[in-house]
């Protein structure tokens, strides 16, 4: 059985000093930490992930947003691509370490992207979220979809409580991605353990279906 991920990604809007200090805590309870500053330069979200290191997060739990060179230059597992970013198969051709993700919004651009190479996708946004408010959520028939779809994993993100974690896993996730539900939470490290609890739960009941 695969197991559940549970992915972390910045919002933008903290500084570097927030950034270190909530992910250096996390480490016990996420798969991985993806840097999305778009509004900083690859100088500084480069420094950004050697500090993240410096703190205790493994290298290859770091992912990098959009930003294959910094990725490939810093040595960090992943980076994770949205749609209009250069195809998975032109990454894994010059960067063959890295793990591939994409963002994806339909059935047919997960499909897409798989044959294109991503090693995972982003589905979203899945519920309603503060970030997207124009937005309708693709709510959990679509995430099925998208799953039932692809064979690779499909992570669910947009609007992701802890207590939503149990539908969108069996809807057919296979982990997710949170951004404001840690960022915005008074104590990140509580709501993590909230969230890797409802994994493991999820987890143990995949485990006794089969």
């Amino acid at each position: 059985m695969e197991q559940l991920e549970f992915h972390v990604i910045t919002d933008g809007k903290q500084s570097d000093d927030r950034i270190l200090a909530v992910a250096s805590t996390l480490v016990p309870y996420v798969t991985a930490i993806h840097i999305r500053e778009n509004s900083q330069s690859a100088g500084s979200i480069y420094n950004l992930s050697e500090k993240l290191k410096q703190r205790g997060v493994k290298s290859e739990a770091i992912y990098m947003n959009d930003r294959v060179d910094v990725a490939a230059a810093a040595g960090l597992g992943g980076v994770h691509l949205k749609e209009s970013s250069l195809a998975p198969d032109v990454v894994r051709k010059h960067f063959p370490p890295l793990r591939i993700g994409r963002s994806v919004h339909s059935s047919e651009g997960a499909i897409h992207a798989e044959q294109k190479g991503a090693d995972y996708l982003f589905f979203g946004h899945v519920f309603s979220t503060k970030s997207k408010k124009d937005k309708e959520p693709k709510g959990l028939h679509q995430l099925r979809d998208v799953a039932k779809a692809v064979s690779v994993p499909v992570f669910a993100i947009g609007g992701i409580s802890p207590e939503k974690v149990s539908s969108v896993l069996c809807a057919g996730a296979s982990g997710i991605a949170v951004m404001s539900g840690i960022w915005n939470a008074d104590d990140p490290v509580s709501i993590a353990k909230q969230y890797k609890t409802a994994l493991m739960k999820g987890s143990d009941q995949d485990a006794q279906t089969l």
